[in-house]
């Protein structure tokens, strides 16, 4: 992030909109009493969407819970993979918009809203997230952003759809909301697709050209709750980095990586990479490249460097294993004793239960690549599965890749839709597919 700004003490606007001044700033500990006040009134508009949890909604929104939030969206700021920001409107607290899962090497990120009951239906909300998407699309240079959507969120999806948005797919039990897993669509927008001006401008364009007289606005709120007592800040300030401490030794941190294997059925391993991989590894990735290219196009000079023996030194050597890295769970392929290809389970989430997967093999098998790919998933989607205890996995194949397609299939993947100038694994952006599997109803409800 050294050449994106900061995006903990980001503000944005202020925007007229209907006579309400509209901006966005950082959150602070002193809106807890808005915060709480708003959440607990709009339950049954909220939680039906939202993650679901053990606690009871009021034991939720406790000033502990929202002074760790304040705290951790300022760490994720600073580490620039969060912009949480307060809507709000003439100085009262009007709900939260943010991107999360901010990713400046692919250009992609994930936005979230609610906002007050009391202002949703008067363009409050939609310009918060316009005034969002020109922060993203602009200063930071996402390329594209994605927003998952409950299809019971009409009024949400309405919105998303008169911003831009595009439904691209719908992901089988996405998300664990109102107390079940359940099929969210998603939708997206990418840089190409900013109207000219920008998103907040194209907003309020749009409501001064609708005649229809929108109700008038609530009066303004009272600004400050009762405060949050010095005490339960230091607690829950503690509290948190504690917390900070002990998920640095997460097992799924440490340095123990899985060897898989299934003798019954092949001779394949996976196992975890050595440096004496280096040359197979370079030559196998550049004839996955070639077969990729129909047009016989070579890869661009920052792929082959990429690529090289250095790169791929430095990569094993200062790689942190474990499946929370970032490089994710990378495991080798090997057949009989040699090197063919790699799989990796990255962007994990255990609150969510999900994971993306991506398999590779060297084209120099021939007729026994697709079933040494086969083989090699299905290895990895069980072990996710049994010993993680994930929900779901996701990969995404370019449309002119259907050997990988055929896999997919073949292991009980489906296809859920087709995503825009998405950045996959082999670096190019480029439609892609997303095919998913998701655990059967019975063991996922036994994980929620």
């Amino acid at each position: 992030m050294s050449d994106q700004p900061s995006l903990s003490r980001v503000r944005l606007g202020p925007v007229v909109l209907h006579g309400a001044t509209v901006l966005l700033r950082p959150p602070r500990i002193a809106d807890h009493g808005q915060w709480r006040r708003i959440r607990l009134r709009d339950r049954s508009l909220i939680e039906p969407f939202w993650s679901s949890s053990p606690l009871e909604w009021h034991e939720r929104h406790t000033a502990k819970l929202w002074v760790r939030e304040c705290l951790a969206g300022r760490d994720e700021a600073r580490a620039g993979r969060r912009l949480a920001m307060v809507v709000e409107m003439d100085g009262r607290f009007a709900g939260q918009v943010e991107l999360i899962s901010i990713d400046t090497a692919t250009g992609s990120a994930e936005l979230g809203v609610w906002v007050d009951s009391e202002v949703a239906r008067h363009g409050i909300g939609g310009l918060a997230v316009a005034l969002l998407l020109d922060f993203g699309f602009g200063p930071i240079g996402l390329q594209r952003i994605t927003a998952p959507i409950s299809p019971a969120n009409v009024a949400t999806s309405s919105g998303a759809a008169r911003l831009g948005f595009r439904r691209e797919a719908v992901m089988t039990r996405y998300f664990d909301a109102g107390g079940a897993r359940s099929d969210h669509e998603l939708w997206a927008l990418t840089a190409a697709m900013v109207p000219p001006g920008g998103f907040a401008a194209a907003w309020v364009r749009s409501h001064r050209a609708d005649r229809s007289t929108p109700a008038p606005l609530p009066p303004t709120a009272e600004r400050t709750g009762p405060p949050v007592a010095t005490g339960t800040v230091i607690v829950a300030a503690a509290r948190y980095f504690a917390g900070r401490v002990l998920h640095m030794v997460d097992p799924l941190r440490a340095s123990c990586v899985p060897t898989l294997d299934d003798r019954d059925r092949s001779r394949l391993v996976l196992r975890k990479r050595r440096l004496a991989d280096g040359r197979q590894w370079r030559a196998a990735r550049l004839r996955a490249r070639a077969a990729l290219d129909p047009n016989g196009e070579a890869p661009p000079s920052t792929w082959v460097d990429a690529h090289s023996r250095v790169r791929w030194l430095r990569e094993v050597l200062r790689a942190r294993p474990g499946l929370r890295s970032t490089a994710g769970l990378v495991l080798a392929i090997e057949v009989d004793g040699a090197y063919a290809g790699e799989c990796r389970l990255f962007d994990l989430d255990m609150f969510d239960r999900n994971a993306r997967m991506f398999v590779w093999t060297d084209p120099a098998l021939g007729d026994a690549a697709d079933r040494v790919r086969t083989d090699a998933t299905r290895l990895l989607v069980t072990y996710a599965f049994d010993a993680l205890g994930l929900c779901r996995i996701a990969t995404a194949i370019e449309p002119q890749d259907r050997d990988a397609a055929a896999v997919a299939a073949k292991v009980g993947m489906v296809r859920e839709g087709r995503m825009s100038r998405f950045v996959g694994a082999t670096g190019r952006r480029a439609d892609h597919d997303l095919w998913a599997v998701t655990v059967p109803d019975d063991r996922a409800s036994q994980r929620t």
